[in-house]
C-alpha cells in the first residue's frame, strides 16, 4: 500500500473509531454518584420505594461555614470535686503498722531497766485486725492511726503508767493505683497517701507514647468511671483529677481516621497528625483533587447527625470560588465525617481520551513520522 493512502487510512481508521468509540462513553464505569444525583437525594420528598436517608444540604460560604467548636468530654462531677485528703490516711489490710508507747515511770507495763519507749510493729491481718500486747484483737481497718490511738489509750487505762502513744503506717500494698493500656510503664502505681493528679501519674508511668489528641483516658472508682480525651485536659484544670489508692486508670490509643472517596489522587481511611485537622489537611495528605476526574464545584463533606431525632448534614465546598481555599482551611473536620469527591461531567470523556484515543492518535503520528 502507498505510504500517502496508508497515512489517509490511519487518520480515517482513527475518525472512524472515534465515532464509534465515543457512542459509548456513558457505559465507562464512575466512582459513586454524580453532584447531580448528590442534589436531588437532598429533596425531602422521596418515591415511596427508595430507601434513601434524608439529609440538609449547605453549600459552604463565609456565613454557612460550621462552628468549629467541638464537645469536650469530661469527668463525672464527683471525681472533678475530689480534692487532696487532709484527714489521717485510712487503714486496710496488710498494712504494717507501726505502735510506738512511752510510759513516765521505768518500771511500767512496757518500760523496763530506765527503756522507757516501746517499739512494736504488726501487719493487719486478712480480718483487718491486730493482736496488740495487754490490748488484745483490735479492728484497725477502716480506721484513721489516730483512730486506733485512741483505742489503745482506752485500753491502756489503768495499765500502763501515764502513756503516750504513736501510730503510723510504715508499709501498705493497698496504696496503689492501676495504670493500664498505651504507656510506656504500665501495672501498679504507687500513691501518696493524700493521691496524686492524673497526669503526674502519667507522668510517673513515663508518659503516653501517642500524641494528646489520639489518647483516651479512662479512670475506675468504686462502682464509677468517666473517661476523656487527653487532649480535653488542656484548660480544664477541673479534670486533671486527684487520683487515689485503689484506681483503675485506661489509656487507649484512639486514632482519628477519616474516610475519603471519588475523585481524589488516593483513597481510603486517612490519618491526619495534627490535633484540629480542617478539610484543606485532608485534601492535601490524600494528593488533593484528581484534574483528570473531579468536579472542583462539587467537594462534599458528611456529617451525621449528634442524636438520632436530627437530620444530617452534606456540605458541598465549591473549589471553583475564589475563597475555596479559606474556606476550607477554616472548616473544622470531625472524627465521623466522610468526605466524597464527586467526578465531573466531562472527566468520563478525558479518561476515554487519554486510555483509548491516546494510542490510536499516537499510532497514526508514527506512521505520519514514517512517511517524513
Amino acid at each position: 500500500m502507498p505510504l500517502t493512502r496508508l497515512k489517509s487510512f490511519s487518520r480515517y481508521g482513527g475518525c472512524v473509531f472515534l465515532a464509534l468509540v465515543l457512542a459509548g462513553c456513558s457505559s465507562l464505569p464512575a466512582f459513586g454518584p454524580s453532584t447531580d444525583e448528590i442534589v436531588e437525594a437532598a429533596a425531602f420528598e422521596v418515591g415511596t420505594d427508595e430507601a434513601v436517608t434524608q439529609f440538609h444540604l449547605v453549600n459552604v460560604t463565609a456565613a454557612t461555614l460550621p462552628q468549629s467548636q467541638v464537645a469536650v468530654s469530661r469527668f463525672p462531677n464527683g471525681f472533678r470535686a475530689q480534692r487532696f485528703l487532709v484527714e489521717n490516711e485510712r487503714i486496710s489490710v496488710a498494712d504494717v503498722l507501726e505502735l510506738r508507747i512511752w510510759e513516765t515511770a521505768n518500771d511500767g507495763l512496757f518500760a523496763s531497766s530506765g527503756q522507757r519507749e516501746t517499739v512494736l510493729s504488726f501487719q493487719v491481718s486478712n480480718a483487718g485486725t491486730i493482736e496488740v500486747p495487754y490490748a488484745g484483737r483490735i479492728n484497725v481497718a477502716g480506721l484513721t492511726t489516730s483512730r486506733v490511738r485512741q483505742v489503745l489509750l482506752e485500753k491502756y487505762q489503768g495499765q500502763a503508767i501515764d502513756p503516750e502513744i504513736n501510730v503510723r503506717i510504715t508499709d501498705t500494698s493497698s496504696r496503689t493505683a492501676i495504670v493500664l493500656g498505651d504507656v510506656r510503664t504500665s501495672g501498679r502505681a504507687d500513691i501518696p497517701a493524700n493521691g496524686i493528679r492524673l497526669l503526674d501519674l502519667l507522668a510517673q508511668m513515663g508518659g503516653v507514647p501517642h500524641p494528646t489528641w489520639e489518647a483516651e483516658i479512662a479512670v475506675s472508682r468504686g462502682m464509677h468511671s468517666g473517661r476523656m480525651r487527653m487532649d480535653d485536659l488542656k484548660g480544664h484544670a477541673a479534670d486533671n483529677i486527684v487520683i487515689l489508692p485503689g484506681d483503675t486508670v485506661q489509656v487507649t490509643h484512639v486514632p482519628r481516621r477519616y474516610a475519603v472517596y471519588g475523585a481524589v489522587s488516593r483513597t481510603g481511611n486517612t490519618n491526619l497528625n495534627t490535633a484540629n485537622p480542617t478539610l484543606s489537611d485532608l485534601l492535601a495528605e490524600v494528593g488533593g483533587l484528581n484534574d483528570m476526574q473531579a468536579a472542583p464545584n462539587s467537594v462534599f463533606v458528611f456529617r451525621r447527625a449528634r442524636i438520632n431525632t436530627e437530620t444530617p448534614i452534606v456540605y458541598r465546598v465549591d473549589f471553583a470560588r475564589a475563597d475555596a481555599f479559606l474556606l476550607a482551611d477554616q472548616f473544622m473536620l470531625k472524627e465521623t465525617d466522610i468526605i466524597y469527591v464527586a467526578t465531573a461531567d466531562a472527566s468520563e470523556f478525558r479518561k476515554f481520551v487519554a486510555t483509548l484515543i491516546g494510542p490510536v492518535v499516537s499510532s497514526a503520528n508514527s506512521v505520519q513520522s514514517l512517511g517524513n
